[in-house]
């Protein structure tokens, strides 16, 4: 099968363990990655909220520096996206996006569940929305071809980003309708995404996904999104080595197997095919073979 994934946290764990992305005991391994025809990759580049200033700087560049020391090998196994996690790397300095755009970064989440100087995440009040500083940013990232993420900000966040009239995606989100979480989307707010030409990145996670957080699961949110218009933008966000995982999907390799849960559950060839690659390959610009 062919994968683009919108999430993983893959970079920072085989960074803390000292271990390459090769021969990764996480999520992800290039070695289990073998099993897939075709796939590509959103690496998140993370920075935890308790750090600020030139210390999220740093964290985001040292991250950027394991990551280039490993891009010839993973270029040759997949077509790697990197995206930053936390803007709080900016370090309140607009012209650092310019930087980050330069070293390939292509999708920037604002925040991640505190507050930033771009604005505030899930777990901040939910009425305080971007800073005049983040909405320069998101003016900034349209303009150098990155894509604002979505998905930690909270909602008068999210609004304020819809209100702009530019693209956006949701990385790893599920949807509240189904289970009710500060890290879901409203289905206002998947309809805003699919508007804005976005993807929806489905989250494997258990807490957003609710049930047993197994295929079944994800199934109930896909059809959602679809249900709300979005076949052509439901995509998805795996959030790999970001959480812990139903064993059932906990790995890269069970992905095809997910593939075939979804067929058994009704889910046709082509609506498939668009969730796990076309919708997000055809978003990033990635070459057919």
């Amino acid at each position: 099968m062919k994968l683009c994934d919108l999430h993983c946290d893959t970079l920072t764990e085989c960074r803390k363990k000292g271990e390459g992305i090769a021969r990764a005991t996480g999520h992800i391994s290039l070695e289990r990655a073998a099993c897939l025809e075709e796939w590509a990759q959103v690496f998140a580049v993370f920075v935890p909220d308790t750090l600020r200033g030139r210390d999220a700087a740093n964290e985001c560049d040292r991250t950027l520096d394991f990551y280039d020391a490993q891009r010839e090998e993973l270029a040759r196994h997949c077509t790697p996206i990197l995206a930053l996690e936390n803007a709080n790397a900016l370090n309140g300095d607009l012209s650092r996006l310019e930087e980050l755009a330069r070293r390939g970064v292509r999708l920037v989440t604002l925040t991640w569940n505190g507050a930033n100087e771009l604005g505030f995440g899930a777990r901040c009040d939910p009425e305080r929305g971007l800073t005049e500083f983040g909405k320069l940013c998101v003016r900034r990232m349209w303009e150098l071809g990155m894509v604002p993420d979505v998905s930690h900000l909270n909602e008068a966040g999210f609004w304020d980003v819809a209100g702009m009239g530019g693209r956006m995606v949701a990385s790893h989100s599920c949807c509240a309708a189904l289970q009710p979480h500060g890290r879901n989307l409203s289905d206002a707010q998947i309809e805003a995404v699919i508007a804005a030409g976005g993807l929806i990145g489905l989250a494997l996670y258990p807490e957003f996904l609710g049930g047993a957080g197994a295929a079944a699961d994800a199934a109930r949110h896909l059809r959602h999104i679809i249900a709300l218009g979005g076949a052509d933008r439901a995509a998805l966000g795996s959030d790999f080595d970001g959480c812990t995982l139903h064993p059932s999907l906990a790995g890269i390799e069970k992905m095809p197997a997910l593939d075939e849960e979804l067929a058994e559950l009704g889910f046709s060839e082509e609506i498939r095919r668009k969730f796990f690659w076309e919708n997000g390959a055809n978003f990033f610009g990635i070459p057919a073979l």
